[in-house]
């Protein structure tokens, strides 16, 4: 038996292990974009402070895979599946069989159309690579913007606030793809958040940005407000990173949808962590639950449903976001 998994997140990782724990003797094979080793993506923000090194982000779930009889190939992304040939065409060029597939392919973010600039001090925020390049490129004085509905702007603005620049969040309204912070808990994170020092624009998204000096001046979509800044960090929503599966056959809404089993559309083929969407038969609603606790639990029960284990996922509101992501968010901002 053959299990591929695409994704070395921690839905990948926790997936790879339940299945080793069921099938010893199996084939489980992981593909991934990353370079290097797995990382826990909560702390990127503390690589921007210089509070760790790289390996003080290690994902210690990652500890041994090989011994574990684990392949991990790196540098390679999944371009189409194949799902009545069970093959999935990788961007090296390799084709990879399996007998069961797991989808983790985690979230992407969505830049938006002002920030699509070849510019060294325009800055996604989501990656290891791009947490890297943030603390090379940044300097720790001058002003910076960030742009970003939810979570990750949060996290990127405090990070930066702490590490000495002046902090100019440009928030745009209410993201499209489930980021529960509202109501008196998203009161007080932004309060939190303005306490650190930054000034956010609320309601407001970045309409144009120019060159202008050694950095740049950007205007505001609302009120056409003019900001000088060093860099810009875009930290938007992530979204499902399912863009290879055209064609596959595979239901997606806007993650992969799945069953109370995991199970996507194909039978042989299962999704966990932040690509998943959970369709609920009884309320006919889809949810996906963001956050990294949530993907380990999701990960050990794709891959033992993957070894013909049949467990339900339980539906637990706790799973949903930002009391899974690590340490508790306002305690972070502080």
């Amino acid at each position: 038996m053959k299990y591929l998994i695409v994704g070395c997140g921690p839905a990948g990782i926790a997936a790879a292990k339940a299945i080793r724990g069921k099938d010893k003797k199996g084939e489980i094979v992981i593909v991934t974009e990353e370079k290097g080793p797995p990382y826990l993506r909560p702390l990127l923000t503390d690589l921007i402070m210089g509070r760790v090194d790289i390996a003080g982000i290690a994902d210690p779930q990652a500890v041994d895979l090989a011994g574990r009889g684990i392949t991990v190939r790196r540098e390679t992304r999944a371009e189409k599946i194949d799902s009545a040939g069970n093959r999935v065409f990788l961007s090296d060029g390799v084709e990879e069989r399996y007998d069961v597939l797991l989808l983790a392919t985690g979230g992407k973010p969505e830049i938006p159309l002002a920030l699509r600039m070849n510019h060294m001090a325009i800055l996604p925020f989501d990656s290891l690579e791009d947490a890297l390049r943030i603390a090379d490129r940044v300097p720790r004085s001058g002003t910076v913007a960030v742009c970003g509905p939810g979570f990750l702007a949060i996290v990127a603005s405090s990070a930066l606030r702490k590490r000495g620049n002046d902090v100019v969040w440009f928030q745009p309204d209410t993201p499209r793809s489930g980021y529960p912070i509202s109501g008196e808990f998203e009161a007080n994170i932004l309060d939190s958040v303005r306490n650190t020092g930054v000034r956010i624009l609320g309601g407001q998204d970045i309409a144009t940005v120019r060159e202008a000096g050694e950095g740049f001046e950007i205007v505001s979509t609302e009120k056409g407000e003019r900001v000088r800044c060093l860099a810009v960090v875009v930290a938007t929503e992530r979204l499902p990173a399912i863009g290879f599966l055209a064609g596959s056959g595979v239901k997606t809404g806007t993650g992969i949808i799945v069953d109370d089993y995991l199970r996507a559309s194909i039978p042989n083929i299962y999704a966990a962590g932040d690509c998943a969407e959970l369709f609920d038969e009884e309320t006919r609603t889809t949810r996906i639950n963001f956050g990294w606790r949530s993907a380990i639990k999701q990960g050990r029960f794709a891959g033992g449903n993957m070894t013909g284990a049949g467990k339900r996922y339980p539906r637990e509101e706790s799973d949903y976001f930002w009391a899974l992501i690590g340490p508790a968010l306002l305690d972070r901002i502080r």
